[in-house]
């Protein structure tokens, strides 16, 4: 199966429908919960999380920005109600974009965010457009990371800021044979095409091949664990069934949740900023 189709067939999947809306009002991303507060409640979580992009993007009001992924548009109506940024959302999936594009209406955000069907390894915007893009987990899916990196690059005016919200993994050699399986696992049946290459200490070299220059890694794993947590209580039956019946690769949310806290030493969630040189060919 092509790349693309597999990540549209693991968000069209039964298990992906039910737990991003039920659990998550359809987001698609881990919350943030600062030092002491473990037990917020999922959907705030949510919303700290999407503030954090937004300090991380360091925008002013009014500039424009690229949702690379934008899923069913929350990220992007937070970034225009909270940090009064003009947002474009792509996303491949029809489906999702049409309920963005309800959501914009519904808070209001309908004149400052805008929705449209485009794969982000091919983007239709001139050279320039943007003052800003973000990928929030959605840079995983990519089978050619570098591609879509440079895409962003281009799309970006001179000055540009970029914030990418990703997983990264340890060596594989580190890994012990559990450790391969789950993740072996998770890539496939995720659609998790780029986390190979995401390796710790990685993203420099990245961004840097891609023409961005200074770049930051901050390793925030501590700030999302405490949902994480949460999600592995929520799944440890509906994991276990899937074990005993010999189906857990088809019930992959419910493993990565389970798995990937048992094992989190061995992976981190970072945010990674970086800007587009205002000159030609500074890297």
């Amino acid at each position: 199966m092509d790349p693309q189709q597999q990540v549209i067939a693991y968000y069209r999947r039964l298990e992906s429908r039910l737990g991003y809306t039920l659990l998550l009002g359809g987001t698609r991303h881990f919350g943030w919960y600062p030092p002491g507060s473990e037990g917020l409640p999922m959907r705030v979580a949510l919303r700290l999380m999407e503030d954090r992009l937004g300090r991380a993007l360091d925008l002013p009001a009014g500039a424009l920005v690229l949702d690379a992924g934008c899923g069913r548009g929350a990220v992007a109506v937070r970034m225009a109600t909270t940090f009064g940024l003009r947002v474009e959302g792509v996303d491949i999936l029809p489906g999702d974009i049409r309920s963005a594009r309800r959501r914009a209406a519904r808070r209001g955000t309908a004149d400052r965010t805008r929705f449209q069907v485009m794969d982000y390894r091919r983007l239709r915007f001139p050279d320039g457009h943007f003052d800003g893009a973000y990928t929030m987990e959605t840079l995983v899916h990519a089978p050619d990371s570098a591609a879509v990196l440079g895409e962003l690059r281009r799309v970006l005016r001179p000055g540009g800021r970029l914030a990418l919200f990703e997983y990264s993994m340890a060596p594989r050699q580190q890994l012990t044979a559990r450790q391969r399986w789950v993740f072996d696992t998770i890539i496939a049946e995720s659609a998790m095409h780029g986390l190979p290459g995401f390796v710790h200490g990685r993203f420099p070299a990245l961004l840097h091949a891609a023409g961005f220059r200074d770049v930051t890694v901050e390793d925030v794993s501590e700030r999302m664990l405490p949902m994480l947590r949460r999600l592995s209580q929520v799944f440890w039956v509906p994991y276990q069934l899937g074990r005993l019946l010999r189906v857990q690769r088809r019930l992959v949310n419910a493993l990565a949740a389970v798995e990937a806290y048992r094992h989190r030493a061995v992976w981190r969630y970072n945010i990674v900023t970086a800007g587009k040189p205002h000159r030609s060919g500074v890297v």
